[in-house]
This record gives C-alpha cells, sequence and structure tokens, in this order.
C-alpha cells in the first residue's frame, strides 16, 4: 500500500467517525465558571427546545434625572459614561457634558467662548442628583459657584477640553490613575485623575475618532477598549481601539456599523415614524424614496432614508459582552446653519459578542430603549429623538441604564422648515415650555438582573443545554415562575452525555421553583448532593410550565 493510498484511508475512516459521532461529542463541552451565570441570548448553550420562545425585554423608564438646571448647564446635557461609584466617598459621581447654549438660542455657536464644558453631579442612591459648588475656581457668566471641573486647561477650545468618556478603575495601583477617560470632541486622549476633578494628559498619541465614543475596561482580559466613530460604506459606525497599559493603543479597527438588513428596515421604520403622530418627528424629511424623487442639481446632499451606527457603547456582562447601538435614521438634508448634515431621528439595538468584533444583534433589531411618547405633551420629554445609552451600574436586582435623551436633532422649535429661524413669538405656549425644560437631559431606566432576554413558555415547555463541565456546588435560576394568574413551576434535571438521566437527578426528584427570584437555589428530593457532579461533563435539561427563564449558573457553598 503507498502512503497515498494509506492517507486517503486515514481520511475514509476519520470523515466516517465524525459522520458517525454526535455532534455534541465533537464540541468542547461549555466550562462553567463559578458565580458566573449563562445566559440565553442565543442558542450557543443551547442542545434544544420545544415549547419555547425567546423574548428581547425592554427598559422600565423612571424619567429624566438629570436635567439642564442650573445656569452653567444651560439648556443641554449629555453623558457617555455611567456614574461611578467612589467607594472613599460613599457617593455615586456623574461627569457630564454641560453644552450652555441660551434656551432660546438657535445659533450653536453659543458653544464657543469656553462656556461648554465638563461638570460633575453627585448622588448617594442613583435616584437624587445634586449639583454642589466644587469650589474649583471655574468663571461661568461671572460665578465660580458652580458644579464646573476642568478637564485640562480652561483656556482650551471647547472641543478639546471635552472629557468624552470617563471610568473608575480601583485595580490600578497607582491611586493618581485610578480615573481613566477619553479627552477630546475629533481625537481622544487618554487622560488620568485621583478623584475625577483634576485631570492630566498622558503623553501619547491622541486616538482618531469623530465626534462619539465610549470607553469599556475589559477586566476579564485586562484591557482597556475604546469604541470610536468611524464610518462604513453606509455612514456613521464604530472602530475598536485596545491598549493594556492605558498608554499604548491599537489603531482603531472597525468592528460594527449598519448593513444591508438594516438599510432594509430603515425605509419601513421611517414611514412609520411618520404616520405615527404621538411619535416625535423630524423637521426635515425627505420624500420617500419610492416616489423616485432625487436631490435638485448642484445640491450638496448627504444620503438619507438609511440606517447608520452613531454611537456604541459595550460592556462585559457575565460571560459574554453586550452593547447598546444607538442607530439613526437620517431623513432629510439639514438646512441651517451649514448644510452639511441631516435630521432624523435615533433607535437604540442591543447586539451581543464573544471576542468584541463578531456582534449578533438581539431582539430581531427592535428598539431596546423606546423612544418616549408625546401624545400627552412635550414638557419633560426628553428620550423622543435620539438616545444614547452606557454601560448600566448594578443596584440589588436590577440593572440601572443613565441615558443621554434628545429632544430633537435641532436646537428646539427654533427653526421653520424652509431653514429660516423661527421668530420666538410664533412659539405655543406648549412650546415655549418646552423650551424652557431644556433641549437634553439624562434619563433613567431599569432592567430586572440578566434582563435582557428571557426563554417563555406559554404553557409547558424544556430547553436542554449542550454539554456543560460543571464547577461550583451550588446550582441556581434567574427565573419567574409567580405570576398569580396560572400555576407555573419550573424543574431541573441532569443528564449525562449520551442523553441519559443521572441517578437522584430526575425531574421528578427536583424540588419545585414556583416563585420569582434572581437567584432560585436547585435542589433535588432523596439526599442527591448537586457537588458531587463537580468536574462531571454533564447536560441540564430545564422545563417551564408557563415561567420565564433568564439565567443559570452555579456557585460555591456560602462559608458557616
Amino acid at each position: 500500500m503507498t502512503v497515498s493510498s494509506i492517507l486517503r484511508a486515514d481520511v475514509k475512516w476519520l470523515l466516517a467517525l465524525t459522520l458517525w459521532l454526535p455532534a455534541a461529542a465533537l464540541a468542547e463541552p461549555i466550562a462553567m465558571v463559578p458565580g458566573q451565570k449563562i445566559l440565553f441570548l442565543d442558542d450557543h448553550v443551547v442542545k434544544e427546545m420545544s415549547g419555547i420562545s425567546r423574548m428581547m425585554h425592554r427598559l422600565t423608564k423612571k424619567g429624566p434625572v438629570v436635567k439642564p438646571d442650573v445656569p452653567s448647564d444651560g439648556g443641554r446635557l449629555e453623558s457617555y459614561s455611567m456614574p461611578l461609584w467612589d467607594e472613599h466617598e460613599k457617593v455615586y459621581k456623574l461627569i457630564y457634558v454641560a453644552l450652555p447654549v441660551e434656551k432660546s438660542s438657535v445659533i450653536m455657536e453659543k458653544y464657543a467662548g469656553g462656556e461648554l464644558g465638563m461638570a460633575m453631579a453627585i448622588s448617594k442612591d442613583g435616584l437624587h442628583w445634586e449639583k454642589p459648588d466644587l469650589g474649583q475656581g471655574i468663571s461661568f457668566r461671572g460665578s465660580t459657584s458652580n458644579n464646573r471641573i476642568f478637564a485640562i486647561d480652561r483656556t482650551f477650545p471647547w472641543g478639546k477640553n471635552w472629557i468624552q468618556n470617563v471610568i473608575y478603575d480601583p485595580t490600578d495601583p497607582d491611586a493618581t490613575r485610578r480615573y481613566k477617560g477619553l479627552l477630546g470632541a475629533t481625537e481622544r486622549a487618554p487622560i488620568v485623575s485621583p478623584d475625577g476633578l483634576a485631570w492630566r494628559k498622558i503623553d501619547v498619541a491622541p486616538i482618531p475618532s469623530a465626534d462619539t465614543s465610549s470607553l469599556m475596561h475589559d477586566r476579564k482580559n485586562n484591557r482597556y477598549v475604546a469604541f470610536v466613530k468611524t464610518g462604513n460604506r453606509f455612514g456613521r459606525a464604530v472602530a475598536m481601539s485596545i491598549s493594556k497599559d492605558f498608554a499604548d493603543w491599537s489603531h482603531p479597527k472597525l468592528c460594527f456599523g449598519a448593513d444591508e438588513e438594516d438599510q432594509k428596515n430603515a425605509i419601513e421604520k421611517i414611514r412609520m415614524r411618520m404616520a405615527d403622530p404621538g411619535l416625535q418627528h423630524p423637521l426635515w424629511v425627505d420624500p420617500d424614496p419610492d416616489t423616485g424623487w432625487t436631490p435638485p442639481k448642484g445640491v450638496v446632499h448627504h444620503p438619507t432614508w438609511r440606517a447608520e451606527c452613531y454611537q456604541f457603547a459595550p460592556f462585559s456582562y457575565e460571560n459574554v459582552y453586550l452593547a447598546v447601538a444607538s442607530m439613526y435614521y437620517p431623513t432629510g438634508m439639514e438646512l441651517y446653519p451649514y448644510r452639511t448634515n441631516t435630521d432624523g431621528f435615533g433607535g437604540t439595538q442591543l447586539v451581543m459578542s464573544r471576542d468584541l468584533e463578531n456582534w449578533t444583534r438581539l431582539g430581531n433589531r427592535e428598539d431596546f430603549i423606546l423612544p418616549s411618547r408625546i401624545d400627552n405633551g412635550l414638557v419633560g420629554v426628553f428620550d423622543r429623538g435620539q438616545i444614547f445609552a452606557p454601560e448600566p451600574i448594578r443596584m440589588g436586582d436590577e440593572l440601572w441604564f443613565y441615558y443621554t435623551g434628545y429632544k430633537s436633532r435641532q436646537p428646539l422649535h427654533s427653526l421653520n422648515v424652509d431653514g429660516s429661524i423661527r421668530n420666538p413669538d410664533s412659539l405655543t405656549p406648549e412650546e415655549k415650555a418646552d423650551v424652557k425644560d431644556g433641549w437634553a437631559a439624562i434619563c433613567l431606566g431599569t432592567l430586572r438582573l440578566d434582563g435582557f432576554v428571557s426563554l417563555d413558555a406559554a404553557r409547558s415547555g424544556y430547553v436542554q443545554t449542550r454539554p456543560i463541565q460543571v464547577a461550583g456546588a451550588v446550582p441556581y435560576l434567574n427565573v419567574d415562575a409567580a405570576d398569580g394568574k396560572v400555576p407555573m413551576k419550573v424543574q431541573v434535571e441532569v443528564l449525562d452525555e449520551a442523553g441519559n438521566v443521572i441517578s437522584g437527578f430526575s425531574r421528578e426528584a427536583c424540588t419545585v421553583i414556583d416563585t420569582d427570584g434572581v437567584r432560585q437555589q436547585v435542589s433535588w428530593q432523596g439526599g442527591s448532593e448537586f457537588e458531587y457532579l463537580v468536574g462531571r461533563t454533564v447536560m441540564f435539561k430545564i422545563y417551564l410550565e408557563n415561567a420565564r427563564l433568564y439565567a443559570f449558573g452555579t456557585d460555591f457553598p456560602p462559608r458557616r
């Protein structure tokens, strides 16, 4: 027998073995990490399901919690950072951008003159926020009594003194570097601070970016990741830059953007928006593409009736990465003052990744944070135009998202449809009250812990996992089995790799779970101890009756 014939025979034998072996036997088992939950965001952990549907959940809105209500705020404020808990001072610190546009102004040049700047709000509970006099000596319209902070140099042009993103890194051995941020409106310069008030630049080249970005501390991989605005063939998109030391940054690499499916969806999304009088409409809207309309000759025109990704805010969550992608739907050419941009509205998608490069859209690309409606009036409804959501914080059994809501893309009630400046006397009483209320604010939305996506059984169903290597002696579920209207219950059985029920861990022996809780321990009657399965490869079969499953995991037993 020749060498080649031997090789061909070996290949045939291996192919036959591959076809004979079950798929689960060919795949590496999923390794559980004690204390780390597994979510059912996609089918990564699922071997099979029956009688089960998957549902994405949305935030419960609490309204604006940080509004432009002090003189140094002007009429608009925004933040691309989560509130940071200062363990030493026992307060949350929220660093935001104060954009002192006069509440009746229509001219964006008011940003100049050193009035735009950074400010800090403080809270003990995350709900009630104060804007104390920080004593930084920053003069605003003749007064130094304000909550403004120095970014780097008060003499810098406004764009260079704008802290886009801030994180708190308690693991840094250098206490002067524990607050980390990115500075700049068109590039991102890494900056550090001991307290969030006094900042200094790191002497490194800035990260290329357009006007939005986000910053993540990826603790499980011991790295920092900046997500900066760039472009793809459809318009605004996101690139990723990585650093191990917060000084040496990789060149940004495209990682997320709108795709062909987003473009198809955008047409219908814009049509539905314009047909709904209860939703905020853009000021300028080009004719529907189906009319065959084209821009007039000689007019510089941005493509409209499309989808782009305006801002992107990833964060590490359990064993995956999640992000709120702030989408943008341009509807018409901006007519004032520069004619170089578009009017439109925003949307939000929930997306997931396991490597920060390949992203899966969740919830069938529907809005994760819905725009608020204006059926009952305009005042106080900030998140009706565009929404930008950074990483959430955990508060008890909930996740709290502090997102910036814009009432409109154009200065509020300031322009006419022909692009001319609107006479303030023409505003209705409600429009005047809306302007006085402010243009943009930071809103709060809450979500059940792990509550992004659930597996639901309207009657009876089950989900069986792929093989999992057990670690941790106490299994638990995040499950809602307490409706009160219909009988609800959850039970779990444990199978070996061949699919046989392991003795003592059957469904019948499992204690029924019929309550709602984010951490409900699973146990079996008859003295079967789950700790005996640690190190084994098993499959979990979770039975649901009129119940909702969010996550499962294992942990070590509490110390006695």
